[in-house]
């Protein structure tokens, strides 16, 4: 039911979808016009491509255009309305009888012109009570895109902790059968040290997981909370009486809130050392050189990691180009039998891939990460966060990044591969029970520090 005060309104500044004047208006390209609000609201949930309410024409980009008209003519008909409401809406002044018109900055009060002039307010700063008015309306529209914005992030957060929350018991069991695959190769008397680990993983794996689903719930309360102050704030937009008290009240605890919004959080197993293994690999030590007569870089992988770095979170981050100081280099060693292992030193780099590929990769050029027969450790950094994967397939490893010195080590009869942080000598991971039938070479990309 439409109220007086949006009666009086031009049906061309009526929302058709609040069916009341517009709060901080847009175009869409098909010509109809809308409460930014509005749009927000309705289109948060849409599973598919966002379409205009009126003519159902598909806007597959939020690529509106502010409606600036609408402004000039929403502002004038807002002060005649008010003119039209009853006396008890006209907000009189108990002593002079007539209309508060101005607000006193100093007493944050209504004032009628008589009181404006009274020894009590003669030294404050007055102003007519529609500027006030709408320059509290206008500090409301900022917080309100500021908090859509905030809920857009918190939404993106949900996502990106519901996305680890769904594959975390599988990630920390598959750790535990990595771990525990490592144990059997070294003494008898390292079995109470190999339960001891496992089930301090396990009791840790359990306590991230509950972290994790009490992150997502926080998150979830959250973006409950912002939209329901994201529309009050909407709702005290369109009132035609002016009250100050409400603007600063919502004004501040909005404010507020954008303060407590909880972010993802970034778990992480510990890394125990694993005692003797350092040991053990070194009696298969191998000393592998480059062969610089190769010169395929591999374009395509570093693309591909490129589209790694710039997840969907982070789309905006500039794509640098690759240096020509680190492309992709091959080891001059290949291996068909045996135990072999050997260590690269990453340095502080940011960004690196160490491991083994199928020598024939040696001569194409469209390697990617989920491409076949590659055995890869690929350390990707995002701003500040480091991320670590191994491939094929592309797998996520939640621990702590390594830095300096990454053992390799290949048991091609077995079908084993792992990789080792040298400085805590513990396992990063590995790849086990792989039937080899082919050579391996080393490859080894280490991008800027």
């Amino acid at each position: 039911m439409e109220s007086a005060f949006t009666q009086c309104f031009p049906s061309e500044f009526i929302c058709s979808i609040c069916k009341d004047n517009f709060t901080d208006p847009v175009t869409m390209s098909c010509g109809h016009r809308f409460c930014t609000p509005c749009l927000c609201l309705l289109w948060e949930d849409v599973q598919t491509a966002p379409c205009c309410p009126v003519c159902k024409a598909v806007s597959p980009k939020m690529d509106f255009k502010s409606t600036i008209l609408a402004k000039e003519h929403v502002l004038p008909t807002r002060g005649s309305v008010v003119c039209q409401l009853p006396s008890s809406a006209k907000q009189l002044c108990s002593i002079h009888q007539v209309i508060k018109l101005y607000f006193c900055q100093t007493d944050k009060s209504l004032l009628c012109l008589f009181c404006s002039h009274s020894p009590e307010h003669a030294t404050h700063e007055h102003y007519p009570v529609k500027q006030v008015a709408e320059h509290y309306r206008e500090n409301l529209l900022m917080q309100m895109k500021s908090i859509w914005k905030k809920k857009k992030e918190n939404q993106r957060n949900i996502k990106k902790v519901t996305n680890i929350f769904r594959v975390w018991e599988g990630f920390v069991n598959l750790r535990m059968v990595m771990i525990g695959a490592e144990y059997p190769k070294v003494c008898q008397y390292l079995q109470e040290e190999k339960q001891k680990h496992l089930e301090i993983l396990a009791i840790e794996g359990k306590i991230v997981f509950q972290r994790l689903r009490r992150n997502v719930a926080r998150m979830v309360h959250m973006g409950k909370l912002l939209r329901r102050i994201y529309e009050e704030l909407k709702e005290l937009c369109l009132k035609a009486d002016v009250d100050i008290g409400s603007f600063f009240f919502f004004f501040y605890r909005s404010q507020l809130m954008q303060l407590y919004i909880p972010q993802p959080m970034d778990p992480q197993l510990s890394t125990w050392a694993i005692t003797g293994m350092l040991e053990r690999l070194n009696n298969f030590r191998v000393y592998v050189t480059l062969d610089h007569k190769i010169r395929n870089c591999h374009v395509a992988l570093t693309e591909d990691l490129r589209r790694l770095q710039c997840s969907p979170d982070h789309q905006d981050m500039p794509r640098n180009p690759a240096s020509s100081e680190n492309t992709p280099s091959w080891g001059a060693q290949t291996f068909t039998t045996g135990k072999h292992y050997w260590e690269v030193n990453v340095g502080n780099s940011r960004t690196w891939i160490i491991g083994l590929c199928k020598e024939s990769w040696t001569s194409r050029n469209d390697m990617l990460l989920n491409s076949e027969d590659i055995f890869l450790l690929l350390c990707v950094s995002v701003e500040d966060h480091f991320s670590l994967f191994s491939t094929f397939p592309l797998l996520p490893h939640y621990i702590q990044r390594p830095q300096g010195w990454i053992g390799v080590f290949l048991d091609y009869e077995c079908g084993i591969i792992s990789f080792i942080n040298v400085a805590r000598s513990s396992l990063i991971c590995n790849f086990l029970s792989r039937s080899f039938s082919f050579p391996l070479r080393p490859f080894i990309w280490c991008g800027p520090k």
